[in-house]
């Protein structure tokens, strides 16, 4: 069965541009590799001692087995940002448009 989820996701611990790029276009390959690449929008935020990458999707996607796509997504958020710069940490916030009526 599928599910109609959005979510929406932080990426902090990022101490320059460079690197808040390089976690950028990671992750931009990820959602490449979940076939959700046009769905969801990634940016660069200057914070309080570093940069901040956040993103989220656009619209809510359909998910098969979400409740097994979505810890293994999250899992998945946080290698490809630790891929560019190791001290990245991730924070995702899941919602079920489908569920909030």
């Amino acid at each position: 069965m599928s599910a109609n989820i959005s979510f929406t996701f932080r990426v902090t611990g990022i101490e320059d541009e460079p690197r808040a790029r390089a976690v950028v276009e990671e992750l931009r390959e990820l959602m490449r590799d979940e076939s959700i690449g046009g769905q969801v929008s990634i940016g660069v935020e200057p914070g309080c001692g570093g940069h901040v990458v956040t993103g989220g999707t656009d619209f809510p996607v359909s998910v098969s087995r979400a409740h097994l796509w979505c810890p293994e997504f999250e899992k998945s958020l946080a290698w490809y940002a630790k891929e560019a710069t190791p001290s990245a940490t991730c924070a995702v916030e899941w919602s079920h448009p489908d569920e909030e009526h």
